[in-house]
């Protein structure tokens, strides 16, 4: 069971997933989250508590200045790798417009502008956890959900995980931020705007994953290819490491 932080609701542990082999995944090792800029002085102990060695931050540039997280006394090293935030620009405009379809699609656009724009940097977060001897570590965006979701899908991939369980996880994120939507939701429309039609940027939907996946498929014929070819994930090093029994 994870650890629950009062000021970032989608931070959890990984660990405990099954592959096909039977094998799962250690517990107490890799946690995903959103931003830790606002976490409560109570969140930071239950952090050093975890003695938590590594972060790896995968905001771009303009997040980080705006938001840094806080400082983590255990931490020994951060890294940050700059995936662009290209939904954000967008989705501001199509709030300003009033326009719910826009709003309803653009992740999905932004989701198979990633996995080609940014196979990069998903390289290089994958061999990072395949080589860095820091751990536990945290890996996380902004928002807790896209760019730290397909981070996950990937991994959970290279490590064997079945593509239902993939899934699972990726959508058990609306399970644990609901309630935090809701209240963002409420304060748009107090300002003036319309909240509601703001839900689809928040949560995670299948047709996000599922646009990822199938621009996968185009380009690269399928998953486990994107992840072996593209991301050149050491596998073997990769199930070593954070596998058990």
């Amino acid at each position: 069971m994870y650890p629950i932080l009062t000021n970032q609701s989608n931070f959890r542990d990984i660990g405990g997933i099954q592959t096909s082999d039977g094998r799962k995944i250690k517990s107490g090792v890799l946690f995903r989250s959103g931003d830790l800029h606002a976490l409560s002085d109570e969140d930071i102990q239950i952090l050093e508590d975890l003695n938590v060695r590594m972060i790896i931050d995968l905001r771009a540039r303009r997040e980080i200045d705006r938001h840094p997280d806080r400082v983590i006394k255990s931490v020994k090293s951060v890294v940050h790798i700059d995936i662009f935030d290209g939904a954000r620009d967008r989705s501001e405009r199509f709030l300003m417009e009033n326009d719910a379809r826009g709003l309803e699609t653009v992740l999905e656009v932004d989701y198979r502008r990633m996995v080609i724009q940014h196979a990069p940097d998903f390289q290089k977060f994958l061999h990072l956890l395949a080589t860095t001897g820091h751990l536990p570590l945290i890996y996380h965006c902004a928002a807790r959900k896209d760019r730290t979701g397909l981070a996950t899908v990937f991994l959970l991939a290279a490590l064997g995980v079945e593509m239902a369980d993939i899934r699972d996880d990726y959508m058990k994120t609306n399970l644990l931020t609901s309630s935090f939507n809701d209240k963002i939701i409420q304060k748009v429309t107090e300002s003036g705007q319309n909240g509601i039609i703001l839900r689809p940027l928040l949560e995670v939907r299948k047709e996000y994953l599922d646009a990822a996946l199938d621009e996968i498929d185009i380009q690269y014929g399928s998953i486990h290819l994107y992840v072996k070819n593209i991301l050149q994930a050491d596998i073997s090093l990769l199930r070593q490491k954070f596998l058990v029994p």
